[in-house]
């Protein structure tokens, strides 16, 4: 919404309204992190009341109504595809993928996120700067989560305010089926871009099949409850 509010009603350079659109991310994933760790609120609590919060502002502000009017300059981002057979938006993909998992796997702060999510705790014992550590990760997440956000604007050359309200619950059956652990300190990101495969996989079958999409919740919530049961009889064994 930022972005498309920028280009359109501010009449903002589009690259700069991308990169506003980026660090007011960032900043909100950032206070989610000031919130969680020091007044020690529950996370998912926390990000669910935010969430609801940042939707309910977009609302406010478009009053429901898409924005349009994305300039061509940036839409081509979202909807050109490199030599007419692979998306950009893939390509982008990727590459942070890939940043991602070479950032978890070869650096000093990947390895203290896993720490963390194994045992705060003694992180903190050991002089792992526990507070600095999530508060970074979760404006990483935040980041992320706006670039997403950008990338759809820019594929549908338009805001639409009621796109990802759903992908809540998805996204955590993703990563739970990846084999990241609800407890922490175990999983990676490659397990989690195969999760979403697999719900992909899932959604697209239950529509080719010609079954009512009434029953694609039930069937994400089958899933999520099977893989939560499998993590927690591994975590116990």
């Amino acid at each position: 919404m930022t972005t498309a509010l920028l280009m359109t009603k501010a009449n903002v350079n589009p690259f700069i309204s991308l990169l506003v659109a980026l660090v007011l991310g960032g900043v909100l994933g950032c206070l989610n992190g000031l919130l969680i760790h020091y007044i020690r609120l529950t996370p998912f609590i926390v990000t669910l009341a935010t969430g609801s919060v940042f939707t309910g502002i977009v609302y406010v502000i478009t009053r429901g109504m898409p924005i349009v009017g994305i300039p061509d300059s940036v839409s081509i981002i979202g909807q050109g595809m490199l030599g007419g057979v692979l998306p950009y938006p893939t390509i982008i993909m990727f590459v942070i993928l890939i940043l991602i998992v070479l950032m978890l796997k070869y650096t000093t702060f990947g390895r203290h996120i896993y720490a963390i999510g194994g045992n705060e705790y003694a992180s903190s014992i050991v002089g792992i700067r526990v507070g600095r550590v999530k508060v970074m990760v979760y404006t990483l997440s935040g980041l992320l989560a706006s670039l997403a956000g950008i990338l759809m604007v820019l594929r549908l050359a338009s805001s639409q305010v009621n796109i990802g309200e759903d992908w809540n619950m998805p996204s955590i059956t993703a990563a739970v089926l990846g084999g990241t652990s609800m407890s922490g300190g175990s999983g990676n990101v490659v397990g989690s871009f195969i999760g979403a495969l697999l719900m992909g996989v899932l959604s697209n079958s239950i529509t080719l099949l010609g079954i009512s999409s009434y029953w694609n919740d039930i069937v994400t919530g089958i899933v999520i409850l099977v893989a939560v049961i499998i993590d927690a009889l591994r975590e116990k064994n």
